[in-house]
């Protein structure tokens, strides 16, 4: 990994040398168009797009619905309805104007749940539900100014027992040639699945952090063109003072790169050090990045883990679909991460010649030691929440989404999600189902799931959520 770091440094400040780029802010990764890319691509109509990284620039994905525009010329006229759709609403876009929007949209969202858990209620961005009914109110407002950009996300949050209001998200985003440098409030989202991520998800509250990324993919110098369009990540955050260690830093590294139209690959790293009574100094952070000392006593700087993913997708004319995989370890064993942890999915963006329909099936398991740690005994959480997928250590998750697509109506999902927690002997089921659609200039979104909890005692549970959304 210090092989990696160094790559992504040299490539930062090649780019960072001339600033004379536009910037615009990042698309929230709850955002219903992250699922339209991914069926295009699942079709082999998006060939150059790194999606498994999120969130995702406007400017990249006014640049991947372009692509699919040229790629579907040829295409049925389901498929081009679907690119009509995103070309749509993303028109502005395509103008390199700058504007601002004092009110971008302005939304309301009511849930209920009847019981006092949030075991139903995951990847919403630590957002605390409460048993009865819960409210949230807010608005989004953002702006382009040449090579700025903010975004800002007010919620005001009710329930019966309180009220707040919070930033959900906001941020600066500073644009440079090829090069962004994000500032403030945001979520991430790192690998291929869509029901959990093993490092990092949109589970817990989105972090206050310092972001470097290059928005659009680039091809690298030399012979590293041949690793295709190339993207990293980097951000590092400051974790709540309210824990074991208070205030620790966490980091992250991510890279992308496309050998093949149809391949991608991903390698990720994170790591927690610092925080009042440890040490914070450079050589601290150098033993961070590099791996040095860890489980070493006295040396070790902190909690790692590291691992990667690969996205394959085969474009098939009678059977398209999509095989991912996701490893990433625990800790460090002769310069390798072990105790690993493990997600499988595959995606089926439609079912033989039925295009409204698509399937997905994902599996995901952790090993007793996951999200825990010695030093760190808080773990692998922010706020309480943990940073990577919702059902925790020595756990697994099978879940299975069968879903219905039309671009005029919209979205109709069922699923189903079965987990099982050894360290506790127990398991929860769920059933539900999904339901949104865009009517002019309003969205609707339909939410509903019913689980059964097999514990002492056993009991049910039940959560709705409805919301409305007005977009100027």
């Amino acid at each position: 990994m210090l092989l990696v770091s160094k790559i992504v440094l040299a490539i930062f400040i090649s780019f960072i040398i001339v600033s004379n780029s536009f910037a615009e802010e990042y698309l929230p990764i709850d955002d219903e168009a992250y699922f339209f890319l991914q069926r295009l691509e699942a079709e082999g109509i998006i060939q150059s797009g790194l999606l498994s990284t999120k969130p995702l620039s406007r400017k990249e994905i006014a640049r991947l619905i372009k692509e699919a525009e040229e790629n579907s010329k040829d295409k049925s006229l389901y498929i081009k309805s679907i690119v009509k759709k995103l070309k749509e609403r993303f028109n502005e876009e395509f103008r390199k104007v700058d504007f601002i929007k004092p009110v971008d949209s302005i939304y309301t969202k009511y849930f209920y749940q009847d019981i006092n858990l949030q075991s139903l209620n995951y990847n919403n961005d630590g957002d605390k539900l409460e048993k009865g009914s819960n409210l949230r109110i807010g608005f989004e407002t953002r702006a382009k100014l040449d090579n700025i950009s903010y975004y800002l996300n007010p919620e005001l949050r009710t329930s019966d027992s309180k009220d707040c209001l919070i930033i959900k998200r906001g941020y600066l985003v500073l644009g440079f040639d090829g090069i962004d440098i994000r500032v403030g409030k945001d979520s991430q989202w790192w690998g291929p699945g869509v029901h959990g991520s093993i490092l990092l998800s949109n589970n817990a509250p989105p972090f206050t952090m310092i972001n470097i990324t290059n928005p659009m993919p680039t091809l690298l110098p030399s012979f590293l063109k041949y690793l295709g369009p190339f993207k990293f990540n980097f951000f590092v955050t400051r974790l709540e003072e309210d824990r074991d260690i208070p205030e620790p830093y966490l980091w992250g590294l991510r890279i992308n790169f496309k050998p093949t139209p149809y391949t991608e690959i991903s390698f990720e790293r994170t790591a927690l050090l610092g925080g009042k009574g440890r040490s914070e100094s450079l050589r601290t952070w150098f033993y961070s990045f590099t791996g040095k000392g860890e489980n070493v006593a006295g040396v070790e700087a902190g909690d790692q883990r590291a691992g990667g993913d690969i996205k394959i997708t085969i474009p098939w004319k009678r059977q398209p679909f999509q095989a991912y995989f996701s490893a990433d370890g625990e800790d460090e064993a002769g310069g390798l991460p072990y105790k690993w942890a493990y997600l499988y999915g595959i995606y089926l963006p439609r079912i033989g010649n039925i295009e409204e329909l698509s399937l997905r099936l994902e599996y995901a398991k952790t090993s007793p030691v996951w999200y825990i740690h010695h030093i760190y005994t808080s773990g692998y959480t922010y706020k309480g929440w943990i940073i990577g997928h919702h059902m925790g250590r020595d756990s697994n998750d099978l879940y299975l989404e069968l879903t219905y697509l039309s671009p005029d109506i919209g979205k109709f999902s069922i699923f189903y999600d079965r987990e099982k927690y050894n360290i506790t002997n127990s398991k929860k089921t769920e059933v539900g189902l999904n339901f949104s659609v865009r009517i002019k200039k309003f969205d609707f979104n339909l939410k509903y799931t019913k689980a059964r909890f097999e514990e002492i005692p056993v009991k049910n549970g039940e959560l709705l959520n409805f919301g409305i959304k007005y977009n100027f």
